[in-house]
Parts: C-alpha cells; structure tokens; sequence
C-alpha cells in the first residue's frame, strides 16, 4: 500500500509539474466513414495551480491536458502514413507466457490520476474534452449541461452518469501486448493519456461493459458507421505505444480499414 501511494503521488507530482499543454482534440479519421463524424470545439485555456489547494473556479472551457512523461520515449511520434500503414509497421506478437498475471492497479495506479493544476482527474478533464455542447464546470470540476456523443452507438448523453471513459485499447490488452514489460511511469502515463484523442473516449456504459477488455477481432462497436474510426485510433495508439498485435487482431484490423 504504500508504494502505491508513493506511486501515485509521483504521478500527480508529475503532472502538476509539466504545466498546461496541447488540448488534446479529436482529429477526423484518415479513412473515410459512411456514418456522421462529430467534433466537440471550444476554447481553451490555461489553468495555474491554486497557491491554497482550492480547485479553480467554474469554466466552460476546455482544460488544457497535461500527462506525466513515461521513460525510454514513449508515447513515440507517428510517422506520416494511413492507419493501414501504421498497422503494417506494428509487431505481430501472442502473449508472452513470460507475462505476470495481470492487475489494473499495476497500470492504473487504482483509480484516475488527478492534476493539482486544473483541480481535474483524468476521467473529468476526457469529460470537457469530448462534449459535443459545452458543459458548466463547477470548483470541484463536475461537468453539467453539456452534450456527449458516444462513438461506440451514436447515442447522446446530456448525464454524465451515463458515461464512462474507456481505454481505446483496454488496459489488460495493454499489458498483454507489451505493457508489462514497461516502468510503473509508462503504465501510469498511458493509463491516462491526454496527449491523444485517441487513448480516452467517452461513451455509453453499456456499450463500454460489452467491449470489456476485447481486441477487434473479438468485438467492434454496433454502430458500423464508427468502425473505420474506431480502426485508426486503435491502430494509432497501438503504434504510439509501441505494442503489439495478434495475428488475429492484425487481420481483423485490415479487414476493417480496406472496407474504408
């Protein structure tokens, strides 16, 4: 227990200490989609850290993201190609039984990390991200008013109640591709990636439990209007992060992006 404490403080030491960056926003796919693509726009701004520990006050704004660094240089750079490219590029790999038994706590830390500079976690600044209508934030940063747009179904939100934020490429995946090899720093910082729309996305509940920790070629969203999208962000992050495929979820993955 008390490494994990010590764990997540260096986390939230971190963040606090890079300062704002880049909003991350969500970029149109790099394939053609036959169903409606929406993109959440505001303004952003930059949050200074309360000198007394009292969260900021209420803002309709965008947060700026700031995520801890991870060591060996990742999340790596994309190179300038298609999903399909990328995807060429990844590692084709089955699990290594070398891999301890995975524990979310062992990538999440036990819960979302929280930035002392905007007053924010990670699950409520993704929240003001991806509102398709711009939410109230009050001092405690709880979102209310605004508009979601879950990807995974087409349904809109108007309760962040009925949201959760998933791991694009769920964490067990994750750990299974590669993740276990890497410092609790990576798994940390990739656990709450706000340096890419891609990592994080907000969407229905349900539609978040039937996915669980699956790989496209055991699931992919029931609306099929979101399939290319949904195809290029995993493959973008699977690159980023610099993990692997299986063969399967390399041939499903192809299937998917020639049909876009």
């Amino acid at each position: 227990m008390a490494g994990l404490v010590a764990l997540l403080a260096l986390a939230i030491f971190r963040i606090g200490a890079d300062g704002p960056a880049t909003p991350r926003t969500r970029p149109g796919p790099d394939v053609t989609s036959t169903g409606p693509t929406t993109t959440a726009t505001s303004t952003s701004t930059s949050a200074t850290a309360p000198t007394s520990g009292t969260p900021p006050s209420s803002t309709s704004a965008t947060i700026a993201a700031s995520t801890p660094p991870p060591n060996d240089g990742l999340p790596l750079p994309l190179p300038d190609l298609p999903a399909a490219g990328l995807l060429d590029g990844l590692a084709v790999a089955t699990p290594s039984p070398d891999a301890p038994p995975y524990q979310r706590d062992l990538m999440d830390g036990g819960d979302w990390a929280y930035d002392p500079a905007t007053g924010c976690n990670t699950r409520e600044r993704v929240l003001i991200d991806e509102a398709v209508v711009a939410p109230q934030v009050d001092d405690r940063c709880r979102s209310t008013g605004g508009r979601w747009r879950s990807l995974y179904d087409g349904v809109e939100a108007t309760d962040v109640a009925d949201l959760q934020i998933d791991h694009l490429v769920p964490l067990a995946d994750a750990w299974r591709a590669g993740a276990w090899r890497w410092t609790p720093e990576e798994r940390l910082a990739f656990a709450n990636d706000l340096t890419s729309p891609d990592t994080l996305i907000a969407v229905t509940g349900s539609t978040n439990r039937s996915k669980g920790d699956s790989t496209p070629d055991e699931w992919l969203p029931p609306d099929r209007s979101a399939w290319c999208a949904y195809a290029g962000a995993w493959v973008r992050v699977k690159a980023r992060w610099a993990l692997s495929v299986t063969p399967a979820e390399k041939a499903a993955l192809a299937q998917v992006l020639a049909g876009c």
